[in-house]
C-alpha cells in the first residue's frame, strides 16, 4: 500500500441521488481539474452525482498517526 499513498480512492459508494430522491449505489468517477469533485454515476438511474468529499488515500505519516499502516 506505500505506493498508493495520496492517490484517489476508486470505489462504490453509497450516496444520496437527486434523480432517485433517496440514497443509491454510486459508481467510482473521474475527478474535475483541481481535485475537489468526483463525478459519480447513480447505478439506478444514471445520473450524474458531483461528490464534493472524493476519497483519497493518506499521506505515509497521517496513516502511521492514524493506525492505518
Amino acid at each position: 500500500m506505500d505506493n498508493e499513498h495520496g492517490t484517489h480512492i476508486r470505489r462504490f459508494i453509497n450516496g444520496w441521488c437527486p434523480g432517485c430522491e433517496e440514497t443509491s449505489g454510486l459508481t467510482p468517477g473521474r475527478l474535475n481539474a483541481d481535485e475537489t469533485v468526483e463525478f459519480r454515476t447513480c447505478v439506478d438511474c444514471g445520473e450524474t452525482v458531483e461528490d464534493h468529499d472524493p476519497r483519497f488515500w493518506a499521506s505515509a505519516a497521517d496513516a502511521d498517526e492514524e493506525g492505518l499502516i
